[in-house]
């Protein structure tokens, strides 16, 4: 199972990028000249808890990523405010991504989207996500 290609799948159907012009959704990476979306896994799987049926409640930790072009006050308080909304719409039980082999229990943020850097090109935003799921042993 390639929670990150799922993950990026999800995303790429996230209506709010559309509506906002982010036109790249990819992997580890943003494309400095348009407005872009990325994630990146930051761990790989972690074991929560072990069960005595051999099933395990696993977690898949990764971080959204959010390449704004808008480099005054008022476009990056939009990008803040979208990297927020599309926190929201990832985390949404209805939004939920389907993986065969495992039952996914949730999404969630573990920190705010924050702005992590900018230049003359753009503003870099980030927040890190945890994928939890349920593995039958």
């Amino acid at each position: 199972m390639d929670f990150t290609e799922t993950i990026l799948r999800g995303l790429k159907g996230c209506p709010l990028l559309k509506k906002h012009g982010v036109t790249a959704v990819g992997f580890a990476g943003m494309d400095a000249k348009k407005r872009s979306v990325s994630i990146l896994n930051t761990k790989g799987e972690l074991i929560i808890e072990e069960h005595v049926d051999g099933g395990r409640d696993m977690q898949y930790p990764f971080v959204l990523l959010y390449r704004s072009l808008d480099t005054d006050t008022a476009g990056k308080l939009a990008a803040q405010r979208l990297i927020d909304e599309v926190a929201d719409w990832l985390t949404a039980p209805e939004n939920l991504p389907s993986v065969e082999g495992c039952d996914v229990q949730r999404i969630t943020r573990a920190d705010p989207c924050t702005l992590i850097s900018e230049d003359e090109t753009g503003a870099d935003f980030q927040g890190s996500f945890a994928l939890e799921y349920y593995k039958e042993g």
